[in-house]
């Protein structure tokens, strides 16, 4: 056998032995597997009704102190005259005051100023330009003894008052008339969204949210109820209508019904 032909037979031999050896490690390798699966993420349902209340809750309270703006006033062609005639009063007003069970009292807004106007002269029929010196003042005080205002108001307007600037019924602390208030209001709050789930066949409810809207302390106005028989008559007493102090809270919530 020819040397040449030897070697290429040997070479032909050598290429065949790779390609098994290859084929074989191919076939018998197992498949790669993946190292994580997927997990199937189960969706759930949440079952609920999302909703606003809003509550308004108002309670009325006897007022238990009153605070009062009397005011006077009086005029003269002289100054002087003017302000003393105001003083007097003055210290009518206060002589009466200070015999009465009062929490303050204290005066305000005194003011002297001049103005003119036209006044006829009875011998020549003509107008004369007149000045004259107006005195305004006022006194104010606060009284826990309700059942005696309208005698005091009117014993006041006798000894020279003229003028009822203002009549305040109020509470003399608000706090706890503002907690109690609000206590019921977060009940009333409670009671409804408690009705709403159970109507809509919930089971609870829980709330998300609450805004409280308002709180607001007012009462009645005093000054429409004042009111005397005529203008000529003696205050003796000065009727007044029975007053009382309104609390009002506003709140609002964000429910969830579960």
């Amino acid at each position: 056998m020819n040397r040449n032909v030897g070697m290429f037979l040997v070479f032909i031999a050598l290429i065949l032995l790779s390609v098994i050896v290859v084929n074989g490690l191919y076939f018998n390798t197992p498949a790669v597997e993946k190292a994580e699966k997927e997990t199937s993420v189960e969706k759930v349902d949440q079952d609920y009704i999302t909703t606003n209340l809003s509550i308004s809750q108002q309670q009325e309270y006897d007022p238990d102190i009153v605070d009062v703006v009397l005011g006077f006033e009086n005029e003269d062609t002289e100054q002087s005259a003017a302000v003393e005639a105001n003083n007097k009063i003055m210290s009518n007003l206060m002589t009466i005051l200070e015999a009465q069970e009062l929490e303050k009292i204290e005066t305000q807004g005194f003011r002297v100023y001049p103005y003119t106007r036209y006044v006829k002269q009875d011998e020549e029929n003509v107008e004369k330009k007149v000045t004259y010196y107006q005195v305004k003042n006022q006194i104010k005080f606060s009284s826990k003894n309700l059942g005696e205002l309208p005698v005091l108001l009117g014993r006041l307007l006798n000894a020279g008052a003229n003028r009822v600037v203002n009549v305040n019924y109020r509470l003399e602390s608000n706090e706890k008339a503002l907690e109690e208030v609000t206590a019921a209001a977060l009940s009333s709050l409670k009671e409804k969204a408690s009705f709403m789930a159970e109507n809509l066949g919930k089971e609870n409810y829980r709330i998300k949210e609450l805004n409280f809207s308002q709180q607001n302390i007012y009462g009645s106005d005093a000054l429409r109820s004042l009111s005397r028989s005529s203008e000529a008559a003696d205050f003796s007493e000065v009727p007044l209508a029975e007053q009382k102090v309104n609390i009002s809270v506003s709140l609002s919530a964000e429910l969830e019904l579960y």
